[in-house]
C-alpha cells in the first residue's frame, strides 16, 4: 500500500531511539487510528531549515519571543489533487495538537476526542507540557541521545537555550543531592498534578479505563522521553502505584515506528 502520510521526527542514535515527546504524541495517534505512513528522520540542526522549506511556520516560540521551530510536521498527500506533481501538494500540519485533530477528523471510526473534549484536551496538552518541562525535562537534557553525525552542532544550541557557556553545565549528576532533590520534586508534581487525573479503573489504565483517547497519547508522548532519556526511568514507573508503568505498557500496542 502506498503511504499517502509522511511524517517528520528528530533523528537519533543510531540505533534509531525516537525520544522527543511532541512526535511521539503524533506517532501514537498514527498508529491507534490505524493510518499507513512513513517517518522521515531530519537532523536535529536542519529543523529549522526543513519547516521553512516546507513553508510551515513554528508554532512555538522561545523564553525571548523568538520562534522555536519544533517538529512533528505531518505531510498528507491524500488531500492533494490528482493533477499535483510536488512533494509540498497536499495538507501540511505543524503541530502535534493539530495532527491528532486531522486524524481524528479522517478517521471517525477511531476517535481520538470524545464529544465535547477538545477544549478540555487543549488545557490537558498544556497541563502536561509544563509539568514535565519544568521537572522532567532538566533532568534528561545531558542524555538525549543525539545522532553523533551533528552532536556537536546540537548540544552547542541546547546549551544556547538554556543559557549556559558549555554543554556539561547541563548535567545533574547521578547520585547527587541536586539530582534527588529533583527527582522528589518531579514524583511529588506527578503526584499532585497528574496521578490525580486517572482513576484506578478494572477495565484499563487509561483515562477512561479501558480505551484511550488523546490524553493518554500526550502523556505517552512524555514518557517515550523519560523511557529514553531519563536515567531513572525504571524508579519513575514505580511512583504514584505504579502510574506511569501501567499506561505506558498499555500504550506499546501503539508504539510501533514506521
Amino acid at each position: 500500500m502506498t503511504n499517502c502520510f509522511f511524517a517528520d521526527d528528530i533523528a537519533s542514535g543510531p540505533p534509531i531511539r525516537p525520544f522527543a515527546p511532541n512526535p511521539w504524541k503524533a506517532r501514537y495517534a498514527l498508529n491507534f487510528t490505524r493510518t499507513s505512513y512513513q517517518t522521515t528522520w531530519v537532523a536535529l540542526p536542519e529543523v529549522a531549515a526543513t519547516r521553512k522549506k516546507l513553508g510551515v511556520p513554528a508554532c512555538r516560540t522561545h523564553a525571548d519571543g523568538t520562534d522555536f521551530p519544533t517538529l512533528p510536521v505531518l505531510h498528507d498527500h491524500s488531500t492533494a489533487s490528482s493533477s499535483s506533481s510536488t512533494q509540498q501538494e497536499g495538507t501540511l500540519i505543524g503541530d502535534s495538537f493539530d495532527i491528532a485533530l486531522h486524524l481524528h477528523n479522517k478517521h471517525s471510526s477511531r476517535p481520538l476526542f470524545p464529544s465535547n473534549t477538545i477544549a478540555l484536551h487543549r488545557s490537558f496538552n498544556r497541563h502536561v507540557d509544563a509539568l514535565f518541562s519544568t521537572h522532567g525535562a532538566p533532568l534528561v537534557g545531558y542524555y538525549l541521545p543525539f545522532d553523533p553525525a551533528t552532536a556537536e552542532t546540537s548540544r552547542a544550541e541546547f546549551a544556547r537555550r538554556a543559557g549556559v557557556t558549555r554543554w556539561e553545565d547541563l548535567e545533574i549528576p547521578q547520585g547527587s543531592d541536586e539530582r534527588k532533590k529533583r527527582l522528589g520534586a518531579f514524583e511529588a508534581a506527578l503526584g499532585s498534578d497528574l496521578a490525580a487525573w486517572f482513576v484506578r479503573r478494572d477495565e484499563g489504565p487509561f483515562l477512561e479505563g479501558g480505551t484511550p483517547m488523546y490524553a493518554d497519547l500526550i502523556v505517552g508522548g512524555w514518557l517515550q522521553m523519560m523511557r529514553n532519556c531519563l536515567p531513572e526511568w525504571e524508579e519513575l514507573r514505580g511512583w504514584h502505584g505504579g502510574l506511569c508503568g501501567r499506561l505506558f505498557d498499555a500504550l506499546e500496542e501503539w508504539a510501533q515506528v514506521s
